[in-house]
């Protein structure tokens, strides 16, 4: 557990230079960028996310997705596209150098955003972030995750700066399954939960850290409270003022806690898990966020301190994973088992910010916890 009596100066790098959050905001992209910027701008995008966002592009920016774009989740050559990894983005930067592009435009879900993100940092170029999902708060993070070609989770990386301007226009976020809307849920809730353990230490924390918990609470109420809403609002097409406080919640307020309390408010167990359970090959295609809501049940069971009962009736209420078999693991396999917990508890996994040990046996038996519950909770 993170505790001290004299704060230690933290890195705070509160989001984006820039954001735009309305009907129309691509718009904005005219009045950032000068046309001869724009005409040599590289666009990575997802195939979906191009699809969906289309009508609402300018006509530039749609333009370069057929002479200047990159189709990211397929394969180029040997080389899979599906994952931000260091091989896709040494493919890129050697692609576009030297002097192949003069802006990085990043048009999609998260990976497709962290890995035009990283690209923009290793190019030392601005970068734009228009995410099409509200699934995670990656557009408006200075940081990228890393996986392996495979999809194996190998960390994160922090770099000097976010992006330059992130644009939302909520009626592209509208056209995305509810999946995604229900990741991203997940995702902020537990950014309140995770950091409860990390902030424990209370007014000895820096002053910022203990800013980046109080957001994280206030957005713990907004989602509690309009998350439903904001679900059904998705689901029957409805631009509603609670659908936009949703996605300005997921998006710019879960990057501000973690941009505001750095390693006081970012990751604790959830994410540990999450990444344990990357090395399961069955979980790949399941989404950030449905992986972390998973790990925060198994957190809440770590704990022992009654979050679990409240989260549980939530997650049933916007259908969230409730168990390991939930998600297409079964629980029964020791071996899949073992693959998982050794992963979670690698020395250098955040789980260990947990303000007691956590062994193998530990964590098997707050598995089991979870699964027991869930399998007789109606």
């Amino acid at each position: 557990m993170l505790k001290q009596t004299n704060p230690d100066p933290i890195r705070v790098q509160p989001g984006p230079a820039n954001y735009y959050s309305y009907p129309g905001a691509m718009e904005e992209l005219g009045r950032l960028f000068p046309e001869k910027t724009l005409e040599r701008a590289f666009l990575l995008h997802g195939k979906r996310a191009l699809v969906g966002a289309l009508p609402y592009l300018p006509l530039a920016l749609s333009r370069l997705a057929g002479s200047r774009g990159f189709l990211f989740g397929g394969r180029d050559g040997l080389l899979n596209t599906a994952h931000c990894s260091h091989e896709l983005v040494d493919h890129l930067s050697a692609s576009l150098r030297p002097g192949g592009a003069s802006l990085i435009i990043g048009l999609g879900g998260g990976s497709v955003l962290d890995t035009a993100k990283a690209l923009a940092i290793k190019l030392d170029l601005p970068f734009v972030a228009i995410p099409t999902i509200a699934a995670t708060c990656a557009a408006a993070t200075p940081l990228s995750v890393w996986y392996s070609v495979e999809g194996k989770a190998l960390g994160f990386e922090v770099f000097n700066r976010a992006a330059d301007a992130v644009l939302v226009d909520p009626r592209i976020i509208l056209e995305a399954p509810a999946d995604y809307l229900k990741a991203g849920l997940a995702d902020t809730l537990a950014k309140w939960y995770e950091a409860s353990i990390l902030t424990s230490g209370g007014a000895d924390l820096p002053l910022s850290a203990r800013l980046g918990f109080e957001v994280s609470a206030t957005l713990k109420d907004v989602l509690l409270e309009k998350g439903k809403a904001a679900k059904t609002a998705l689901e029957t097409h409805t631009l509603s003022t609670e659908f936009i406080e949703v996605v300005d919640a997921i998006i710019i307020g879960g990057g501000l806690v973690g941009g505001l309390g750095e390693r006081y408010t970012r990751v604790a167990a959830a994410h540990a898990l999450h990444n344990g359970m990357s090395v399961l090959s069955e979980t790949h295609h399941l989404l950030h966020g449905v992986k972390v809501a998973y790990g925060l049940l198994v957190q809440a069971a770590l704990m022992k301190d009654g979050s679990l009962d409240e989260l549980v009736p939530k997650f049933r209420e916007l259908e969230l994973p409730l168990s390991l078999r939930n998600m297409g693991v079964d629980p029964n396999d020791k071996e899949k088992l073992r693959l998982f917990i050794d992963a979670s508890l690698v020395p250098s996994e955040s789980i260990h910010y947990l303000p007691f040990s956590v062994d193998k046996v530990r964590l098997l038996h707050a598995i089991e916890t979870v699964e027991k519950l869930t399998d007789h909770t109606p």
